[in-house]
């Protein structure tokens, strides 16, 4: 009878499943929380001088910090994350769709 063959320090079996880590694909979820997006007055919250012609609050899930999103001469920017964040193309499409 032969010896039982031990796998080799950094064997293919051991490279194989390092790499399924790397290349495994994300989970989907099954029931997507739709963000949440309320076009508010600018001059009602701003005040009535404002330059600001679209105010909107987004909520990327309904629990979350909102995320003002502001369109003036500056253009379309968030308050705390600027203008790439997500919540201002979800903004700008909730008021494109508005009009």
């Amino acid at each position: 009878m032969t010896a039982p063959r031990r796998a080799a320090k950094g064997s293919r079996k051991q490279l194989a499943s390092d790499d399924l880590s790397v290349i495994a694909p994300t989970q989907l979820d099954l029931f997507p929380v739709k963000p949440v997006v309320d076009v508010l007055d600018a001059k009602a919250v701003v005040g009535p001088r404002t330059g600001v012609e679209h105010l909107v609050r987004v909520r990327l899930r309904p629990n979350d910090a909102p995320h003002l999103v502001f369109h003036d001469r500056h253009g379309w920017y968030c308050e705390s994350h600027g203008p790439t964040c997500h919540a201002v193309l979800l903004a700008r499409e909730d008021v494109k769709h508005g009009e």
